[in-house]
């Protein structure tokens, strides 16, 4: 009797685990709300990976479909799920990286908060990284935010500093609305 209900606690465990692991598709159609995508032509092979929060703990990758909480944790497995984004919200996080603003403009390496030539810098304590690459039209391309300030708009250098702390604010709360991302628990590390 110990054993059968061992095989069935076992079972039981495996299944959630496998539960918890599961790709989750949206439809392609699904509208989205607020927002008018009618003219957005996706190309074929865009892709794209986001690296953000403090020092870098939270990603989502289109390309596999990972979203990852924070790396911060003795197990990150329970920070870890898969969800591939439906054809819209692909659209939308092409609307932000790539026509909202052109990632290709910006620099490999960019702090949206010092002017290049600023002799003083503002930094923060945490501080956050932000990697954004996408792939569009034959094209890759990636800028790299790494220990920059968390601020607000009105913190970033220059316009084009505000409209790319835009887009990566949309993304990220793009992927944030995702049910799996609020099933995921609470941190297990909190920075202050």
């Amino acid at each position: 009797m110990k054993k059968r209900i061992i095989a069935i606690i076992i079972i039981a465990a495996v299944a959630m685990l496998f539960a918890s692991c599961r790709s989750t598709s949206r439809h392609a159609n699904d509208p989205i709300p607020g927002q008018d995508l009618s003219g957005i032509e996706l190309p074929s092979d865009f892709a794209f990976s986001i690296v953000w929060n403090c020092y870098g703990i939270s990603s989502y990758d289109s390309r596999t479909g990972k979203l990852v909480k924070t790396t911060d944790a003795s197990d990150v497995r329970k920070y870890t799920s898969y969800v591939k984004m439906s054809d819209n919200e692909l659209k939308l996080v092409y609307k932000y990286l790539c026509k909202d603003i052109d990632l290709k403009n910006y620099p490999a390496e960019y702090d949206p908060f010092n002017a290049p030539d600023a002799e003083q810098r503002k930094t923060s304590m945490p501080d956050q990284t932000i990697v954004v690459a996408v792939t569009a039209g034959g094209e890759t391309w990636s800028v790299k935010c790494e220990k920059i300030m968390f601020g607000t708009m009105d913190d970033c250098y220059c316009p084009e500093a505000r409209s790319f702390m835009q887009a990566v604010k949309d993304t990220v709360a793009l992927i944030t609305s995702f049910p799996e991302w609020e099933a995921f628990p609470e941190y297990e590390v909190f920075y202050d």
